[in-house]
């Protein structure tokens, strides 16, 4: 096993520490919750291949054959569709709590991501979420449907985590499932306060 970071070392400065509050919430500073491995050891050609039953959270939880880049794959097409539409929810509706915190948060969880697929060689992929972005109607729509990514995020992460994951991955998804966690009751407060 290679060198281990946080990022706070400068071996790959792309995760700065997160911000994630909700309006009832002060803002505080989550701590540094993963490790990656610089130079871990190789995926195999089976963990490399890719073969993708759809997009994101709902792809991952419909692909009955998962390997590792799958997995990466379907993460980081969740993380930047959720990235996606928070930012056009904002864009509707105007600057508004949990989005605007979480929007933010989205980032610093695909900086999480293309840190595993730098310390493996991989090619990060752009961002195609456009396509299968959705704006609510309402606020309260809006607030449904973050209810809804958040549980199907966390669904997807605790399928992954039930895999025999390098490190690595194992740490980064642990991480991401944990912010999702507090996305989710950030999105449940928000519902409850405007139903």
């Amino acid at each position: 096993m290679g060198p281990l970071y946080t990022s706070k070392d400068t071996a790959l400065e792309t995760t700065p520490p997160v911000q994630e509050t909700t309006s009832q919430e002060p803002a505080t500073t989550q701590p540094i919750d993963h490790n990656v491995d610089i130079d871990p050891a190789p995926l195999t050609d089976t963990d490399k291949s890719l073969s993708l039953e759809g997009y994101g959270a709902k792809g991952a939880l419909a692909d009955k054959n998962l390997t590792i880049n799958d997995m990466l794959m379907y993460a980081v097409q969740d993380e930047y569709l959720a990235h996606g539409e928070y930012l056009a929810i904002v864009d509707k509706f105007g600057s508004q709590k949990p989005y605007t915190n979480i929007i933010s948060a989205e980032e610093t969880h695909l900086a999480y991501l293309k840190e595993v697929y730098l310390a493996y060689g991989l090619d990060f992929p752009a961002d195609e979420s456009a396509g299968h972005i959705v704006v609510p109607a309402n606020l309260l729509e809006a607030a449904e449907t973050g209810v809804q990514a958040e549980i199907d995020n966390i669904a997807m992460y605790e399928l992954f985590l039930t895999y025999d994951l390098p490190e690595n991955v194992f740490e980064v998804f642990s991480a991401l499932k944990s912010g999702s966690d507090r996305h989710l009751r950030a999105f449940q407060k928000q519902v409850d306060r405007l139903k």
